[in-house]
This record gives structure tokens, C-alpha cells and sequence, in this order.
């Protein structure tokens, strides 16, 4: 697969972490893969042909055109894709989606909708704009433009912003009330402040963004032993990371991994 990856103009980075497109030509082969439990907030336009989707065990389903996946903290939705692949990527900041819409997170946990239905006639604008650009630095230049204009009316970064980048960023190993000292809020204000913002509680984004980055950590290096891996994601031992695989997935690893191979997930 062909990825291409870059970052936005600093002045948008508390919105968007990065932009991305994958090319791949499968023809009649199908490749599957789970969306399993992670962080990430995208926006996926579709350039090619759009891939399909399962949701728990239900009919397949053809995805729109542009969709907003919100952060899933468990596997529900199988995805397949064939013919000619070709996507946007917009790799969102935790919070983004809220601060330009207000948008309850809580409504995108485990989804993937149109984005018409999340950010309106904008969603369209969007879509537009990135569609007609002629190669990949042009769509990344519309997208930021599109931004530009949406960060007008966003709201302005606060401490529950500030805490769920600090929790990417360290992949999940910050205290949960250290975060809460820092914030001004009484614990129980920044658990329903967060989790509307987010998505998530804190603890269960935490878990997420730590089992996210051992995932990512064995794709980068498929040939290094889980032990060094589970480690320094931040886990006890192999059986911690066993017990978190069967709660965020709901099978265990050794029924998982064929599946992981496969698992198309933003580098950001």
C-alpha cells in the first residue's frame, strides 16, 4: 500500500494531527480488517471506491462518502475493502470534533456515520474541496483551508483538551488525578467534562491509547517478542496485556493476530 503522510501547518496542530492517503489496488481480492478498540478520531474521504463495513455480525453496509469514525472502545465494526482503494485521512486532536461542533462524543463511541451528519453543510464543503484537488499537497492545502475557516467558530482549547493530548502523547502512562490537580475541576466535573468531550471516561481513553500503541508498536516491528512490546506500552507483564486484549476486543491475542496483520490504523 502506498501511504503518504504529513503534518498540518502549526497553527491548526491543536485541531488535526495529521493528514494522510493510502492507494491500493486489490481488484477482485478482499482484504478485512477489525476496527478495534483505539483513540483516534478520523475524517475518511473516499476517492476510490469506498469500503464496506460490518457491525456486529449484521449485513454488510457500503460506507458513505465521507465518514467521521469516532473512537471505539471495543471491536464491533469489521471492515472490507476490494477494487481500487484510495482515501483521505484527516487524523483529528482528541477533542477537535467537539470544539468545532459540540458535538457530545459520547453519541461516536464505537461508530463510523456520515459526516453529514456530524458537521452539517460543511461536511459537503469539505468533501468538495479535498475531491477536486488535483494530488495529495493539494488536498492536505484544502483541508487546511477548510480548517482555517472552521477554527473561527470553534471553541478555544481548555483543560480537557490539554489533558486527552497529554495522554496521547505519553500513550496513556499519565495519572489520571495528577490530570484532575491540573485541571481546576473537581474530579467528578472532569470525568463528565471529559468523557462528553472525548468520548470515553479517562480511564478507559487511557486504556485505549496504551493498547493502541502496543498494536502499533508490533506492526513497526512484526519479528520483536511481545514481552519488550507489552512493556513498553506500559504494561505489567503478558498476561495484563492478555486480560486488557479480552476486555477491549473481547478474544484474546492468540485468536487475534491473524487480524492485526491486516489492521489499517493512522500513524499519528
Amino acid at each position: 500500500m502506498d501511504v503518504k503522510r504529513r503534518t498540518p501547518r502549526p497553527e491548526l496542530r491543536s485541531l488535526v494531527r495529521s493528514f494522510e492517503e493510502r492507494r491500493l489496488t486489490l481488484g477482485s481480492r478482499v482484504l478485512t480488517w477489525p476496527l478495534t478498540a483505539r483513540p483516534h478520531q478520523i475524517i475518511d474521504i473516499y476517492l476510490g471506491d469506498p469500503f464496506r463495513l460490518r457491525v456486529d455480525g449484521g449485513p454488510l453496509q457500503t460506507a458513505p462518502e465521507t465518514v467521521v469514525v469516532g473512537p471505539q472502545g471495543a471491536r464491533r465494526i469489521q471492515l472490507f475493502m476490494s477494487g481500487e482503494i484510495h482515501v483521505f485521512n484527516i487524523l483529528l486532536q482528541p477533542a477537535t470534533l467537539n470544539r468545532l461542533t459540540g458535538i457530545d462524543m459520547r453519541c461516536l463511541v464505537n461508530e463510523g456515520i456520515s459526516a453529514r451528519d456530524v458537521l452539517g453543510r460543511h461536511a459537503l464543503l469539505l468533501t468538495d474541496a479535498v475531491r477536486s484537488a488535483a494530488d495529495f499537497p493539494a488536498r492536505v492545502a484544502a483541508a487546511e483551508l477548510w480548517f482555517d475557516e472552521m477554527q473561527w467558530e470553534s471553541a478555544a482549547p481548555d483543560g480537557i483538551d490539554h489533558a486527552s493530548r497529554l495522554l496521547l502523547a505519553t500513550r496513556g502512562r499519565v495519572r489520571i488525578d495528577s490530570m484532575v490537580l491540573k485541571s481546576g475541576l473537581s474530579a467528578r466535573q472532569f470525568q463528565r467534562r471529559f468523557t462528553s468531550q472525548i468520548g470515553l471516561s479517562p480511564k478507559h481513553y487511557a486504556r485505549t491509547v496504551r493498547f493502541d500503541a502496543a498494536l502499533a508498536a508490533h506492526r513497526a516491528e512484526p519479528c520483536r517478542p511481545w514481552t519488550g512490546i507489552v512493556h513498553d506500552a506500559g504494561y505489567f507483564d503478558q498476561a495484563h496485556f492478555i486480560r486488557e486484549c479480552h476486555a477491549l476486543v473481547g478474544i484474546g491475542p492468540g485468536h487475534f493476530i491473524g487480524d492485526w496483520e491486516n489492521i489499517i490504523s493512522p500513524d499519528g
